[in-house]
């Protein structure tokens, strides 16, 4: 999760912008911070608060209404202070008007040390809020405060310090959303360092990171449903930890309901929800996408490319490829190589383009010109083609006629590649197929579908289906029809599928008779 994004729950209090005197603060130094905090708590000090402050409740940038969600809790002693006044009760005691004026003073500077980004500063001042500012605690002022130094430390890589710091905010305050969507972010934040440093997390705690994000989103969600980026976080938690883009559709849908809802001058006041705002529209077009609503994902990615062209919240470069994507999922394959090229023109120095000149050489060969697309694929250095792009070139060669360097390519892709080897073993079986290399097509099938037996647990039910055509081929029609059946069954559907299934059970059909009918299916040109 970039870090330029940070925690969207950054609290920030009216009082930390101007000193009760309405003159700027000048904020100690972390160490003179403490040394006047030690003093105070040893009397050493005598501080006379003004009487015209008053707690101010925090708010979250960018958020909708949220002044009330972190009023104070209730003091944990409610006997008579020294003072002789109950706090919250009455006039307000000096001594509480001094606890009310220290919280002031220390969320200003932690706003301070935040704005430069010495969150370490931050962590070595408050953390353990225990040790160092007990009387806020006793106060029922820590929340606001804990709720800062969580996303410290979430900034530290202490995730699940964060979380344990914000639950004595969630005991007191149940309805506290910024303390439950703050807990929720650790968590993911935790989830997504794990995997931007490939650090192997047991499954078990990874489960319960899960289930805890989920719970404190939902918490948030339901007590703030109007808020943009709490139902954005939760999106993306299903979306990108989870894989379950049909779930994240609805969370997505809301954000940006919720944004549109704002009037025009609701939506300056609000500006820092406009972010999550487009990066909605750009995560739900993609999520339509991969659950095949094509039409419905361009339709978003052109709200985004008109309501975000002034802003580029998100990159015209990442903007313009997902616009490729869904045009060329539509077979609107000329209007996608416009959107490519234009990503690869915003690219930035350094920047890698190796995707955009891959889907430019597919839909290339979608306008049926393998020469052009072999250019695309040019621009990439060889030591930058991934396995995908392997795949695409072993495409780019097989339409040029060039099959057994085609073959000789996706054979160094399959070898060399250990998550989706069965993928270039399938390009290599319809490559066998058109040479009539009926044996070198069952092999290739055959190894993809125990690849992904061995890998995932079940057999790919696409290499099943090109092992019944090779088996079909080769006359061992029992076995084919057997494959069939068994395909049935589990409701399989594929281009050519029910041709073959005719084809295994007409016991007076020679193998390999009669002229494929035309048809722009491989599988059919295939199937003889």
């Amino acid at each position: 999760m970039p870090r330029s994004e940070g925690i969207d729950a950054v609290v920030t209090s009216a009082e930390s912008k101007k000193s009760p005197t309405n003159e700027k603060n000048v904020l100690p130094s972390v160490s003179k911070y403490k040394e006047k905090h030690h003093n105070l708590q040893e009397g050493d000090m005598a501080i006379t608060a003004p009487e015209n402050i008053a707690e101010s409740p925090a708010r979250v940038i960018g958020h909708i209404d949220l002044e009330h969600q972190l009023t104070a809790r209730q003091p944990h002693n409610t006997d008579t202070g020294p003072d002789g006044f109950l706090f919250g009760a009455g006039e307000i005691s000096a001594h509480a008007r001094v606890l009310r004026h220290e919280q002031a003073r220390l969320l200003a500077e932690i706003d301070e040390l935040q704005a430069a980004n010495r969150f370490s500063d931050i962590i070595d001042l408050c953390h353990p809020l225990e040790e160092n500012f007990p009387e806020l605690i006793e106060a029922g002022l820590d929340g606001p405060v804990r709720c800062k130094l969580s996303f410290a430390l979430c900034h530290d890589g202490r995730q699940e310090q964060a979380i344990e710091c914000l639950k004595p905010v969630i005991s007191g305050a149940p309805e506290n959303a910024l303390a439950h969507y703050s807990i929720g972010y650790a968590a993911l934040d935790f989830l997504f360092q794990a995997r931007t440093r490939r650090q192997v997390v047991p499954a078990g705690q990874k489960s319960e990171m899960i289930r805890l994000a989920h719970h404190h989103f939902r918490q948030a969600i339901e007590l703030r449903p109007d808020s943009v980026t709490f139902c954005y976080r939760r999106a993306i938690l299903y979306k990108d930890v989870e894989g379950k883009f049909r779930q994240a559709i609805p969370l997505f849908e809301q954000a940006i309901t919720n944004w549109r809802a704002l009037s025009p001058e609701q939506q300056r006041h609000y500006h820092q929800q406009r972010p999550k705002y487009a990066k909605s529209l750009y995560h739900l077009g993609s999520c339509l996408l991969k659950t095949g609503q094509s039409a419905a994902c361009l339709k978003t990615l052109q709200a985004l490319m008109r309501e975000d062209d002034d802003h580029n919240h998100m990159q015209p470069l990442f903007k313009h490829f997902a616009m490729a994507k869904a045009l060329f999922s539509v077979d609107r394959f000329k209007e996608s190589l416009d959107h490519l090229e234009t990503a690869a023109h915003c690219a930035e120095k350094g920047q890698p383009t190796d995707f955009i000149w891959e889907l430019a050489a597919r839909a290339a060969l979608g306008l049926g010109r393998p020469e052009e697309a072999c250019k695309y694929l040019k621009r990439i250095e060889p030591n930058r083609r991934r396995p995908y792009i392997r795949w695409t070139e072993g495409a780019v060669l097989t339409a040029l006629g060039r099959l057994e360097e085609a073959k000789k390519i996706l054979h160094h892709s399959a070898n060399s590649d250990r998550r989706s080897r069965h993928v270039p073993l399938l390009q290599i079986c319809r490559i066998c197929l058109s040479q009539n290399d009926l044996d070198g097509a069952l092999e290739a099938a055959s190894s993809a579908a125990r690849f992904c037996r061995d890998t995932y647990g079940n057999p790919s039910k696409e290499a099943r289906f090109w092992e019944a055509v090779a088996l079909y081929r080769l006359g061992r029609r029992g076995a084919a029809l057997a494959i069939v059946s068994e395909l049935e069954k589990q409701r399989f559907q594929f281009p050519g599928f029910e041709r073959l299934g005719r084809l295994v059970r007409q016991p007076g059909n020679a193998v390999g008779s009669g002229a494929c009918p035309a048809s722009s299916s491989p599988a059919l040109q295939i199937i003889k």
